[in-house]
């Protein structure tokens, strides 16, 4: 079973791997351990030369050591993603196992590896991966020591919980402490406080995560006030400063939570039903996993549904969970065909495929309202979704031909089909769409043209990290244009570190003897600048000019190393290469 789900993992995400950018949202996780490397300090996280004390550094340093392991790209980055994801599979097989069954564990990890979610997910450099894994195997001791009670339990358990609040703070931390007190409560199993206040454990725990607290206060004072408090308290609060300005309605939010588990999303109401126990306060004890699986999906589920903040990626510590759900069902289905609960999930397909053609407009709305780069994007995908429908609507046909028929593993094999269906159109969609979400054409244009003294600007953005990947691409410090005073440090930073300037100050360089290269958006006119000169346009961006530009005939020796030795995925090293076309 093993064997045969990581051949699986290599066939759906070793052709995906390096063939996409980093996009804006995510190229701070690879530019941040690029600073690290080159400054020689893997205690402090820098991003773009100021401090960025918002997150843990578990992610930084993993990434960091994947550059040492596979040279400076944004392919060696995504290897971490890859092996987290795999990790995440295998773990979900386990405690599928543990609590179950063989054959639910492996159908559990067929149904989080071909949901769309996970797919999608997985195609970007997230934190949330490492929280996913954490708390996976955090439970898997947990129920391991339930079974067999063993101090490398409980050991393990807190080993877990350190990591994960070193990957992105206190939900690390909250989210296997929360699920195993209450599953501790709900079955009135006095013995696991054994397990959570085991002295050994706890020190290993703080002997793991205070350190790096302890030193960073030390070399940054005030820095424990900003990073629990600000970052972690007031952010859930909604009191943050600076304020976030991407957050999903509730109701979108849980759209996302639902839809990121197709194709197998129909099946979750009847699974869920069938997988509630008779009494939940008082489970029998072959009702207990059961119980496990439910509180895992809502302590996550309900945290962020309470929170201020929310973002379409934070249901996925839920997946596992729903995907093991959704998993025990389906074994049930192998043994009962017949059942008319699963005849019913089928047919919720038509009602779904016709909901969601109703709902694009809304999920169009969503996503612009979050994201103002996704303006426009929805039309470009509707070519990719007609060539698609056909193969999936026939797949579709012949899984419910076959469910009505008592063919289960029919069935699951056609459904499995239109997964992969999902998953090409997925992977299709983003990339068509990362070339809009991404500044790599931008920076590869520029590591040619840029010349010592030159400036490189980004205009109307209102979170800085939106600026990294044009600074991982280009290798450049790159200055950003505050408006509405957006963006915002929220820890104090030195005049060096200051990367933020006035559209004064922009004023005052455009004018200036040095040239200045500026990328903004095209909803961004910039009329106040003179003499302007259009270098490149694309996916709604312009990169502007203020002197007559001519191309550069040679590129200038960098004082950086790792700079020369920047590599790019091939795709990205071919794009927009018709540079004389903007010569001046």
């Amino acid at each position: 079973m093993v064997a045969g789900l990581i051949v699986i993992w290599l066939c759906i995400f070793w052709p995906t791997l390096g063939k996409l950018p980093l996009i804006r949202p995510e190229a701070m996780y690879a530019q941040i351990p690029l600073e690290m490397l080159q400054s020689g300090d893997w205690l402090t996280p820098r991003l773009n030369g100021a401090r960025y004390l918002d997150k843990p550094p578990l992610l930084y340093w993993m990434n960091l050591i994947a550059f040492k392991v596979g040279g400076i790209s944004g392919e060696s980055v995504r290897w971490t993603t890859f092996l987290i994801g795999l990790g995440e599979v295998l773990a979900t097989l386990v405690i599928g196992a543990l609590l179950f069954s063989r054959l639910t564990g492996w159908l559990s990890a067929i149904v989080l590896i071909s949901s769309i979610g996970f797919f999608a997910m997985h195609q970007q450099i997230l934190p949330d991966h490492l929280i996913t894994l954490t708390l996976i195997c955090s439970i898997i001791f947990l129920w391991c020591w339930r079974s067999q009670p063993r101090w490398y339990y409980s050991l393990g358990f807190y080993f877990c919980c350190a990591l994960g609040l070193l990957s992105k703070g206190f939900i690390g931390l909250f989210f296997p402490l929360a699920i195993g007190v209450t599953f501790a409560l709900i079955t009135r199993q006095r013995r696991f406080w054994r397990f959570f206040s085991h002295p050994g454990a706890l020190l290993g725990f703080i002997a793991l995560t205070v350190p790096w607290f302890w030193l960073m206060e030390l070399r940054h004072p005030g820095f424990l006030n900003f990073h629990l408090v600000n970052e972690q308290i007031m952010r859930f609060l909604g009191k943050r400063f600076p304020a976030d300005v991407q957050s999903l309605p509730l109701v979108g939010f849980w759209l996302f939570s639902f839809i990121w588990l197709m194709p197998w999303t129909p099946f979750l109401p009847t699974a869920c039903i069938a997988i509630w126990p008779k009494n939940f306060m008082s489970p029998s004890p072959e009702e207990e996993g059961r119980i496990l699986l439910v509180l895992w999906a809502l302590v996550v589920l309900l945290f962020f549904s309470l929170s201020s903040t929310r973002i379409e990626y934070y249901t996925l510590p839920a997946l596992p969970a729903l995907a093991l759900i959704i998993g025990w069902r389906l074994e049930l289905y192998l043994k009962e065909p017949h059942t008319r609960a699963i005849k019913l999930s089928i047919l919720l397909y038509a009602f779904l495929i016709i909901g969601m053609i109703a709902l694009l407009p809304v999920l169009e709305s969503i996503c612009v309202n979050n994201r103002r780069e996704f303006i426009g994007m929805f039309g470009q995908l509707q070519p990719l979704a007609h060539r698609s429908a056909l193969v999936f609507a026939i797949l579709l046909v012949a899984t419910t031909i076959t469910c009505w028929r008592g063919v289960p593993h029919f069935c699951l094999f056609s459904l499995f089909g239109a997964a992969l269906v999902l998953l090409f159109f997925t992977f299709q969609s983003l990339r068509v769409l990362s070339p809009h979400l991404s500044d790599a054409w931008v920076g590869d244009f520029l590591r040619d043209q840029v010349q010592p003294g030159d400036a490189v600007v980004m205009g109307n953005i209102e979170e800085f990290e939106y600026g990294m990947s044009l600074r991982f691409y280009t290798q450049r410090r790159v200055l950003m244009v505050q408006r509405g005073e957006l963006p915002a440090f929220g820890f104090p930073l030195k005049p060096s570190e200051n990367f933020l300037i006035t559209t004064d100050t922009l004023l005052e360089l455009w004018k200036g003897p040095q040239r200045v290269f500026l990328l903004v958006d095209d909803c961004s006119p910039e009329n106040y600048l003179p003499n302007t000169t259009v270098l490149q346009a694309r996916g709604g961006k312009r990169l502007i000019v203020n002197h007559a530009y001519q191309r550069a005939q040679y590129l200038p020796p960098s004082p950086d190393p790792l700079y020369l030795k920047m590599e790019l995925p091939p795709q990205e090293k071919n794009a927009n290469r018709s540079y004389d076309t903007f010569t001046r």
